[in-house]
């Protein structure tokens, strides 16, 4: 090991500046000048700071990650509070180059890229700790391309610290094969389980390759690596969907991949973590003594709860009325104001944060993203039918049959709806929608009419334009 440790001695000192104490991954950051450190202590501080990065803290990227797609693809509306001038573009489509969350999810991203590959050109692969960091640097690294390409389509692309600064943006395929080559590689090296909450294992790598892989319609890896996930085995829906969320649950077999978040500081840009609560519910809402919340307001449309199946489970984690602070009854639903409490207040919150992991990958999304790829390639089967069935029983939905699905397009309608249904308040309408092409066409449908077909993708961000002479900015913006 003493082969990497003076170079890490001295590129942590850049790469490290601090790391704040947000997470279940936090540990004490250490430097040249502390006559205590261990090599081990120093590359593992690295590693920390690039899943600190990775993890898309919530109010520098994190943020994005839900309101873009919420917004955006009219699964929820807001109204009031500071936040307004952020959220009002991304409702309306009329947000610009130099929106300041979109260019938080750049800098989050690239910030993990680069430490990503600082910990690749300096640690070796002799022992089992070099290669677990390795795998996990790697898986890294993927991980923040996927997010990236999503918001921004092909970017410059980053596999070393001696790549020029002013990289032209790389193409599509170039992308969409350094993701997979990254991936591929951390499920060879990755542990079955993490190593503490908040780390990556080999399963996070492969849901985040599937899903991968279904964005970019690549219909039979999508089936190939779907089945290499369901037989593993150590994954499963939980009997009831409302326990996938809970607080006490986090680490839950249905979870692939999940943002960890802690509730502590009151500021955003000090905490890690969840304020979907403080930017959803009102101020005359009752809480306990030591949560809070702001003065935004974010609400889900009375239609889509009228959308719900009776009984079915999903549709339950709604409010649609409540008894406020000063004995008020105030009726939401009835009035496109019902919120939801799919990620509920948890009870150590520190102010407006909240400690609710974000999933990112569930067992349920391997499912439908395997019966999506099967219709895709062959229509409409019992295979298919089977897996959607799987999804809707445990939320106490009926069961369908085959017979319900007379073409490749009306399976895909539905399975869009399912989605829509199973993954409210997670982040991936934008994504369904633009793979199925309807996601200009819906907003349009919903009076957006300035909204355009380049607006599938985010503008560079106007200060990443600025500073590189050959960044090209996206088409239309």
């Amino acid at each position: 090991m003493k082969r990497y440790i003076l170079k890490l001695l001295l590129v942590v000192l850049v790469i490290v500046q601090t790391i704040s104490c947000t997470d279940l991954l936090d540990v004490e950051v250490y430097s040249e000048l502390n006559p205590k450190s261990s090599s081990e202590d120093i590359v593992m501080a690295s590693l920390y700071n690039a899943y600190s990065s990775a993890r898309l803290p919530f109010w520098n990227g994190g943020l994005t990650r839900y309101f873009a797609s919420a917004m955006t693809s009219g699964e929820s509306w807001n109204e009031s509070g500071g936040v307004a001038a952020r959220f009002n573009p991304l409702r309306s489509f009329t947000w610009a180059s130099n929106h300041v969350d979109i260019h938080g999810s750049w800098i989050n991203c690239y910030q993990g890229i680069r430490d990503a590959n600082t910990l690749l050109e300096n640690v070796g692969d002799e022992t089992d700790f070099q290669k677990l960091v390795r795998a996990e640097a790697t898986f890294i690294r993927g991980w923040c391309y996927v997010v990236l390409y999503d918001l921004f389509g092909a970017v410059p692309l980053r596999t070393s610290t001696l790549n020029e600064p002013n990289l032209a943006r790389a193409t599509d395929a170039e992308i969409i094969a350094q993701v997979e080559k990254d991936l591929l590689e951390a499920i060879q090296s990755l542990p079955d389980d993490p190593v503490e909450q908040g780390r990556a294992c080999k399963g996070a790598a492969m849901g985040i390759l599937c899903k991968f892989y279904l964005n970019t319609k690549q219909w039979q890896k999508v089936i190939d690596m779907s089945q290499s996930i369901i037989s593993i085995g150590k994954y499963g829906l939980l009997p009831h969907y409302k326990d996938v969320f809970a607080i006490a649950n986090e680490g839950n077999k249905e979870l692939l991949w999940a943002l960890t978040r802690t509730a502590s500081g009151a500021s955003g840009n000090e905490g890690g973590g969840t304020y979907l609560q403080a930017l959803s519910f009102p101020p005359d809402y009752p809480l306990a003594p030591n949560q809070s919340v702001y003065a935004a307001k974010t609400y889900f449309y009375d239609d889509f709860l009228d959308s719900f199946e009776e009984g079915d489970e999903r549709s339950e984690l709604f409010v649609r009325d409540y008894i406020n602070t000063s004995g008020d009854h105030i009726q939401l639903y009835g009035n496109d104001k019902s919120l939801t409490l799919k990620y509920e207040f948890d009870p150590d919150a520190v102010g407006p944060a909240n400690g609710n992991d974000m999933p990112e990958v569930r067992y349920s999304d391997i499912l439908l993203s395997r019966a999506e790829a099967l219709n895709e390639l062959n229509g409409p089967t019992q295979e298919s039918v089977d897996l959607i069935n799987q999804v809707r029983n445990r939320a106490g939905a009926s069961s369908k049959l085959l017979a319900d699905f007379p073409s490749k397009e009306v399976m895909r309608n539905a399975l869009l709806q399912e989605r829509e249904w199973e993954f409210y308040a997670e982040a991936k309408g934008r994504q369904d929608q633009i793979r199925q092409g309807v996601f200009i066409s819906r907003a349009q449908e919903r009076g957006i009419t300035v909204a355009k077909p380049y607006q599938v993708l985010f503008a560079i961000p106007l200060s990443e334009v600025n500073a590189n002479p050959n960044m090209e900015q996206n088409t239309g913006y």
